[in-house]
């Protein structure tokens, strides 16, 4: 096993896949301090809103079935290709009836028309998405060249889109066009990769395929859907329970405390080949936790000690108000991080369904924090909301069943054993 992290192939695509994360990580953020700046917090609120709510749709017309067809490309090299087209079939069909309920409920909520007109242009990339059906092939090949060249084009020329159409005083809803390009895109280009360099042939559709697919990615559907239902349902709340001004206050300091999440995906990508083929596997997860708590405490006091001076100057005066609301959500780094660093942990010991289980619990859980923390302590109860989210689903799940007490005793022990 080892042999393969000395392989060539294997390095270029390890080096391909740290370019994107260090890539789109840095430019996103220039975008979102361009596009806060710019907006101010009524309309940079509204584009949250929206893209909070596509998110949900996008992860429910994915139906989780790319860890499933990575798992059957790997493992059975002859017979995947009607699979992953039948798959692609499945995802397209179901991301156009996602696109119109998403129309319908954005639709619902909100009376001004302006939301109608920018989610019919911005809900596209709930269809164009459905082509992300063709990476699981292209990461079960290790060639991740191919979606990080589309990928970054796409965002590249958006970017530009953005620029030009903020700068020259444009209509907002060139900023919803210019994100609906990124995705049309990628949608040419990863099509043109796979069909026109590896296979040319079309499939009927097979009911029997694509049963088999639903029920094998369930599982991943619901962590998936509980995932993203935990992170953006307190900018939907927000937005409902108070206004697009506060909601615009608020994911500032989401977009800020986000800007960091990319350090432990970066970290677990170059270890994790390494660590899955150790015979010291939980003495070495630990150690690394041990690492990642440290290296969260000095992110944390860095916030803290920063954050007055910097979010003004970064984002403008405007958003003075979310200066507190980014010091509580700073603290959440300290779980992100653990969760990221650990969630392989459940996949090598085949106890993903606790994984489910607890993000699921969490994603309820949080929906319930929000309603309550919103309504008596405004954007402040949203990330308190946040913080005690992440210690249900970090540390108290866990201990709910003997199977997973294992990994919350190397997370307890990293901690206070620093």
């Amino acid at each position: 096993m080892l042999k393969i992290l000395s392989k060539k192939k294997f390095k270029i695509n390890l080096s391909w896949l740290l370019f994107d994360k260090l890539f789109r990580a840095s430019a996103n953020i220039f975008l979102t301090i361009f596009l806060a700046r710019n907006l101010g917090p009524d309309n940079f609120g509204i584009l949250n809103y929206l893209l909070a709510i596509l998110f949900l749709f996008i992860s429910i017309s994915s139906l989780g079935v790319n860890p499933v067809l990575i798992n059957k490309i790997v493992k059975n090299k002859k017979n995947n290709i009607n699979s992953l087209i039948n798959a692609y079939y499945l995802r397209f069909i179901t991301s156009i009836i996602c696109y119109l309920i998403f129309l319908l409920i954005i639709n619902h909520l909100n009376k001004n028309i302006i939301y109608l007109n920018y989610s019919l242009i911005i809900g596209l990339i709930i269809i164009l998405k459905s082509c992300e059906v063709l990476f699981s092939y292209f990461e079960a090949k290790s060639l991740l060249k191919y979606i990080v060249i589309s990928q970054s084009f796409g965002f590249f020329i958006s970017a530009l889109v953005i620029l030009y159409s903020v700068i020259n005083g444009l209509d907002n809803i060139y900023i919803y066009y210019a994100l609906v390009l990124d995705l049309i895109i990628v949608f040419i280009l990863i099509n043109i990769f796979y069909f026109f360099n590896f296979n040319d042939q079309f499939y009927n559709f097979d009911f029997f395929i694509i049963k088999d697919l639903i029920l094998k990615s369930l599982p991943v559907l619901i962590s998936s859907l509980s995932i993203i239902l935990y992170m953006r349902i307190d900018q939907i709340m927000i937005k409902e329970m108070l206004n697009e001004y506060q909601l615009g206050i608020y994911s500032v300091s989401v977009r800020y405390i986000e800007i960091f999440h990319f350090i432990p995906k970066i970290i677990i990508i170059s270890i994790l080949p390494m660590l899955l083929v150790s015979k010291e596997y939980n003495l070495k997860l630990y150690n690394l936790n041990k690492l990642i708590n440290k290296f969260s405490f000095v992110i944390i006091f860095l916030i803290f000690i920063s954050t007055d001076f910097l979010i003004p100057i970064i984002f403008s005066d405007i958003y003075t108000e979310s200066i507190m609301v980014t010091k509580i959500l700073s603290l959440s780094l300290f779980f992100v991080y653990l969760g990221v660093i650990n969630e392989h942990w459940y996949v090598s010991k085949n106890l993903q369904k606790f994984y489910a289980i607890n993000v699921s619990l969490g994603a309820l859980l949080n929906i319930v924090l929000n309603y309550l923390f919103i309504s008596h302590f405004g954007l402040k109860g949203a990330a308190y909301a946040t913080l005690l989210t992440y210690v249900f689903i970090i540390f108290l799940f866990d201990s709910l069943n003997k199977e997973t007490r294992v990994l919350l005793k190397i997370k307890l022990n990293s901690i206070f054993k620093i």
